[in-house]
């Protein structure tokens, strides 16, 4: 992830899904859940994110 101004930081992306996902997971009888579009590209952004901090923290390591 980006640090532009328009793009929101891996902290707010981390906070949006996780709020999503524990709306979708309190129902506890529900045996499967469905993410939208826009969900599954939060998920996506946060993994990406996550990524690029780890291997920049590999690359600063070395």
């Amino acid at each position: 992830m980006t640090d532009q101004p328009d793009m929101p930081s891996a902290l707010q992306v981390t906070r949006a899904l996780s709020a999503v996902l524990g709306k979708k997971l309190a129902d506890h009888s529900a045996e499967d859940i469905v993410l939208t579009r826009e969900e599954a590209a939060l998920c996506l952004g946060l993994a990406d994110g996550v990524a690029e901090n780890l291997e920049q923290g590999e690359q600063d390591a070395a």
